[in-house]
């Protein structure tokens, strides 16, 4: 989204033939009301700049045909990176990037299923509703080993 000068120029003045009149209202001297216009016209000035010369940031997906959607992507090659599975052997290495040794010890104590669970949930990125069809169980049976987990988590890792 960019910065349409125009309009907002426009609103700025607007805004401001009214405050010139409040303030003259309330008694204050041209020069005070002028002062106050000036740094309010230099931060629109500022807000102008930062406007034209960002980028939103880009969305997090690329297109089918593999180019990427984002002009700040196709701008910056330090800005893209690629993963990939063979980069971590097995479905649980996401384990050892855990920088606190104290959670990673406490996440290789969970049953094999519970690593399944957790997995899934934060890594594969699946909705408990999605767990609950996966598993044949009830909504309620999937929070409670949530909770679970979580409390053996915060419990062990203390």
């Amino acid at each position: 989204m960019g910065f349409y000068y125009a309009l907002e120029k426009a609103r700025f003045d607007r805004a401001w033939s009214k405050l010139r009149k409040e303030y003259q209202q309330a008694g204050m001297n041209e020069e005070s009301i002028q002062n106050l216009y000036e740094y309010d016209w230099a931060v629109f000035c500022s807000q102008r700049k930062y406007e034209n010369r960002t980028s939103p940031l880009p969305n997090e997906f690329i297109r089918d045909d593999g180019s990427e959607n984002s002009l700040l992507f196709r701008q910056s090659d330090t800005l893209t990176t690629t993963f990939s599975e063979e980069d971590f052997p097995g479905r649980y290495a996401w384990i050892e990037t855990i920088e606190d040794p104290r959670l990673s010890v406490a996440l290789k104590q969970l049953s094999k299923h519970d690593l399944e669970l957790l997995t899934l949930l934060v890594i594969d990125e699946y909705h408990q509703r999605d767990l609950v069809l996966k598993f044949h169980c009830s909504q309620n049976a999937i929070s409670k080993k949530f909770l679970r987990i979580k409390k053996f988590l915060k419990k062990t890792s203390k």
